[in-house]
């Protein structure tokens, strides 16, 4: 059972959405999208994750999801960047990878429950994909993580949040 769940985070491109808690790691400043004419802003969570035993930066220490399955499966956890994002809807926002791919990120929509709309997919300069967009919705300030690349002697776990609570 273990491997099945390993395999998944590693070769598959794993998703959990997170309602506990925002991203406390990186202090910033949120915009509440006014119209959907606004920017949203947001953070990016570029972690190292590995199996290897070692120490887990004290800044994801209040991220609850990367306690939980999937994620309680690495035992360290380094925090590499944190880029603030400003997405205007239908406009596409790149956030480069350590691994030289990028995450591409567009807001299609801010519902009428106030919540976003937006495509994930990560690229490779040049390259076609090399994951198909994926389709999410996520009320503000709550965390979305994608992870399986690889990296170095591990696995990047990107996390992403727009807006805050309200």
């Amino acid at each position: 059972m273990r491997r099945n769940r390993r395999a998944r985070l590693v070769f598959l491109f794993g998703i959990l959405t997170s309602t506990l808690a925002a991203f406390s790691p990186v202090p910033s400043v949120h915009a509440q999208p006014a119209s959907p004419a606004s920017p949203v802003t947001g953070d990016v969570l570029i972690v190292l994750a590995s199996r290897l035993p070692g120490p887990t930066d004290p800044r994801l220490a209040n991220v609850p999801a990367l306690r939980r399955s999937p994620f309680d499966l690495f035992q360290s956890m380094a925090l590499l960047s944190s880029p603030r994002i400003s997405l205007q809807i239908g406009e596409p926002e790149i956030v480069q990878l350590p691994n030289g791919r990028n995450v591409r990120l567009v807001l299609r929509e801010i519902t009428s429950e106030g919540r976003y709309r937006m495509q994930l997919s990560i690229n490779r300069p040049g390259m076609r994909d090399y994951l198909p967009e994926l389709d999410v919705v996520v009320s503000p300030g709550d965390p979305v993580f994608i992870a399986g690349q690889s990296h170095l002697e591990g696995t990047l776990v990107i996390g992403i949040r727009l807006g805050q609570r309200p």
